[in-house]
């Protein structure tokens, strides 16, 4: 066992639940469930007592418990000592286009600076235009950005897809519908994301392609606002699935597109031109890694019928 397996096995102790310590965790059920029957095998002693409600420990967990307080307290004032040493952090500047730290969650960050302590991550979030000015510059490094991408002049790595949606005032006629086409928007008052952002082009040809006639009203740069001009019915706003259920409203509902081949995908990217540091190479490695292992966690659609609706 390893000094993570002990603080799984703590989570679960306290809180005498596999899938809460699980949740707190960031991991699955079956995941922090190995980990305990590894904990387990190694010392030939069980260490919790299953039963419907959860776990109960057994006097073997009871030992294990304070023996791992200890050690983790312990290792916790070793990592305080280094901490307070003389060493040289470095920082890490990622330019990324907005949204993408929310959809990645609180945990992403945490992660990345108990996997590298000794580089200091800052994301600065801001449109597409200016990332890229910010590469071009060489201000940073690295940038995420949303497609499509010019291979000519950055190297790319898909990073993440997401899928846009509408979000409409409950008494909008066509909130009964469970999903939308393209053409359901003609000549209606549509709010969306700024054309800074490469989203903003993707979801206004994507229209026009379809034969639609787009009324635009709002051109926002913050997603947040198209959702509170569709609260108060006057547009319906053009929003990402993380985003328009992460900030859902008592009087709007959510739709999905019909065509689920309509994605906005993200990109880490750098100058073509460029060969990274071994700190933007550790960051690019550990967010592909990290997203592929956690994709089914960050977001996906609520369960149940999609036209159901988002109510606060």
């Amino acid at each position: 066992m390893n000094t993570r397996d002990l603080d799984v096995f703590v989570s679960v102790y306290e809180a005498k639940s596999i899938s809460k310590a699980a949740k707190e965790r960031f991991l699955s059920p079956q995941g922090c469930s190995k980990i305990i029957q590894k904990i387990e095998h190694e010392l030939e002693v069980p260490l919790f007592a299953r039963h419907h409600y959860g776990v109960k420990p057994t006097p073997h967990g009871d030992v294990l418990y304070h023996r791992a307080k200890t050690v983790i307290e312990a290792l916790k004032g070793v990592r305080g000592d280094i901490d307070g040493a003389q060493v040289l952090k470095t920082t890490l500047t990622v330019a990324s286009t907005q949204g993408i730290s929310a959809y990645l969650t609180r945990a992403f960050m945490k992660d990345f600076s108990a996997n590298h302590p000794l580089t200091s991550l800052r994301v600065i979030e801001s449109p597409d235009t200016i990332v890229k000015a910010r590469l071009e510059s060489c201000e940073v490094e690295l940038g995420i950005l949303g497609g499509p991408i010019d291979f000519s002049a950055y190297h790319a790595v898909p990073f993440t897809r997401h899928h846009p949606c509408i979000v409409l005032h409950k008494d909008n006629p066509l909130a009964a519908k469970s999903c939308l086409s393209f053409p359901d928007l003609d000549k209606q008052p549509i709010a969306l994301i700024s054309r800074e952002f490469a989203s903003h082009h993707l979801i206004v040809n994507r229209l026009r392609n379809s034969g639609a006639h787009l009324d635009i009203v709002m051109e926002a740069t913050e997603i947040d606002y198209c959702h509170r001009l569709a609260e108060e019915n006057e547009a319906i706003a053009v929003s990402y699935d993380f985003a328009a259920w992460g900030s859902v409203r008592k009087n709007t509902v959510i739709r999905p597109f019909e065509d689920r081949s309509f994605v906005w995908e993200t990109f880490i990217v750098h100058r073509a031109e460029t060969e990274l540091s071994a700190h933007a190479l550790a960051y690019r490695r550990f967010a592909l890694e990290w997203v592929e292992r956690h994709r089914e966690r960050l977001f996906t659609w609520p369960h149940g019928d999609s036209a159901s609706e988002a109510t606060a």
